[in-house]
């Protein structure tokens, strides 16, 4: 049967029949396969390419009229190891078929992980004439497994600490250390730190933190009469006391000043046939406080110094287990609170005063050794703001655009405090403008007690800062937070940054409002190079918005 299987005799298989498809339909399939073919010249010296079809050029961007007459290592580069080009190689030398996985470039000089299989044709008298060659881009998979690879090392350099945590510990809350790493909601993480905590002391109690009410409302307990638990735990007055006459007060005592004080606190009763000393432990990570346990002792001397240095690292690491489970649920929720602050004691501020102009943000950078930004100043030269910013904690990187309205530069703040409390919060900085001797600041948070612990740290680390605006949010089908963390995960530090200069500077604008070589100048390196990062950047932009798009 024309195009069916021959038999060889004795039941075997030999290749399926060509008889039937002609040459033109050879070459149609050859030039309109899914994959990069290419055949190489086996008999001419350094195996020039003599095909290579449509495929091969949308994976490489090299045209077939470049490629043919030259070898096919025109597609290495410095990143490209050794080892697989010597497997292919060696294949070549001993008429051999092989596939291997190495990085290329392609023609813009962008890095990706190409798939070689090559395999050699014969004539017949058996010698070889020609090599074919078979591409496929799988920078996708190999980015996958990537990633695969660095979460798995991540846990395993987690577990590995929570060992040698346990091991200082000596044991004394291995079981509770356990289920905060194994906990998939606060909830369960909080009902497991408890009941491990009483299965070692006579009872404990832990508690989220309300910035709103300034203090801590107990939640889950064991091993605790009701009446030693406090009904609520105000952190706003005086600590340093110890004059409660029971064990809710004592109870209420130590956790106060704990959460106050950022550190254990112990406070004991004279009391017999019972909890004697209560112990408060904040659970803080970063500036962000998420509320505190308490345990109970019989005594106030069980509490030595290694009680202590358990409970203390016990606190943190609930307090980084919750920051996780909090993290996680931002990028997964759709409800966001949105914050609007006023700060008038600004080093921005002082910096608009001087210029008698308005800032505006324009986005952030992270190519730098420390936070920087992008600000739209109206009715104020490139020169004027260096001189002025000089007299200032104000560093002024880069006058990436200027015109007649004004310019548009890249700075940094000494000190970056709102820039760290931002991120110790996972804050998302909507909008930031700078006019009438004041910063007006809004900012984007998925979490409630993430929100109202950045509403009192932001106050109280700025004297003169007012909370103005608190309002709820909802974000349809996938959150703007999650998808530009996504996108922002797949871009490198350079392509994000030329991307965020180029859009503010007007870069895509007709005509261009800067040029090309004053934005490679403010990254501080040269034009090709820029154009570089921001074609792969502009790539990834597109790919995620027409080959990923959101649910």
């Amino acid at each position: 049967m024309t195009g069916g299987v021959r038999s060889g005799g004795e039941g075997t298989v030999t290749s399926a029949s060509t008889d039937g498809v002609d040459e033109s339909l050879k070459t149609r399939a050859m030039d309109e396969a899914p994959v990069g073919i290419t055949v190489a010249d086996a008999s001419r010296p350094d195996m020039p390419l003599v095909y290579a079809n449509a495929a091969f050029e949308r994976i490489t961007g090299y045209p077939p009229a470049y490629a043919v007459g030259r070898n096919c290592r025109f597609l290495q580069g410095e990143a490209t190891r050794d080892a697989p080009v010597a497997r292919m190689r060696a294949a070549i030398e001993s008429d051999e078929a092989t596939t291997v996985e190495l990085r290329n470039y392609r023609r813009d000089g962008e890095l990706f992980w190409n798939e070689v299989t090559i395999a050699p044709l014969r004539d017949e008298a058996g010698e070889v004439t020609h090599y074919v060659g078979f591409q496929q881009d799988v920078t996708r998979r190999k980015r996958a497994e990537r990633a695969a690879a660095r979460r798995a090392a991540r846990i395993e350099r987690e577990r590995a600490a929570q060992e040698l945590l346990l091991e200082r510990l000596d044991g004394v809350v291995a079981d509770v250390t356990g289920a905060v790493a194994e906990a998939r909601s606060r909830e369960q993480l909080e009902r497991a730190v408890v009941e491990g905590l009483a299965t070692t002391y006579d009872g404990a109690w832990i508690g989220p933190y309300d910035p709103a009410d300034e203090a801590v409302v107990p939640g889950d307990v064991a091993g605790v009469a009701d009446d030693a638990v406090p009904d609520r735990v105000p952190v706003d007055g005086d600590h340093g006391a110890q004059g409660a006459a029971d064990l809710g007060g004592v109870a209420t005592d130590a956790v106060a000043a704990a959460v106050a004080g950022g550190g254990v606190r112990i406070r004991a009763l004279d009391t017999v046939g019972g909890p004697a000393a209560a112990v408060g432990v904040p659970l803080q990570y970063g500036d962000a406080t998420y509320g505190a346990f308490c345990v109970y002792a019989r005594t106030n001397s069980e509490f030595d110094d290694h009680e202590r240095a358990v409970l203390t690292a016990l606190g943190r690491t609930v307090a980084t287990g919750i920051n996780t489970l909090e993290s996680r649920l931002t990028l997964r929720g759709t409800a966001v609170i949105e914050l609007r602050f006023t700060v008038v004691n600004h080093p921005l501020v002082d910096l608009a005063e001087r210029l008698d102009c308005r800032l505006a943000y324009a986005g952030s950078v992270a190519d730098r050794d420390r936070p920087a930004s992008l600000f739209e100043l109206s009715d104020a030269t490139g020169a004027a703001v260096r001189e002025a910013a000089a007299t200032t904690e104000v560093e002024v990187h880069a006058v990436l655009t200027e015109g007649e309205t004004g310019c548009l530069i890249e700075l940094s703040v000494a000190g970056a405090e709102l820039w760290t409390l931002l991120a110790d919060h996972g804050a998302d900085l909507r909008d930031l403008v700078v006019a009438d001797g004041t910063a007006r600041i809004t900012v984007g948070v998925a979490r409630e007690s993430l929100a109202r612990s950045l509403a009192e740290a932001l106050t109280e680390r700025f004297a003169d800062a007012d909370l103005v605006g608190y309002s709820h949010r909802e974000e349809r089908d996938e959150p703007r937070q999650a998808f530009v963390a996504r996108l922002r995960e797949d871009l490198t530090e350079r392509q994000y940054a030329a991307l965020v200069r180029a859009y503010s500077g007007g870069f895509f604008e007709w005509p261009h409002e800067t040029t090309g070589d004053e934005l490679a100048a403010g990254m501080g390196v040269c034009r090709s190079t820029f154009h570089e990062h921001l074609r792969a950047a502009q790539r990834k932009v597109f790919g995620a918005l027409l080959d990923e798009r959101p649910n």
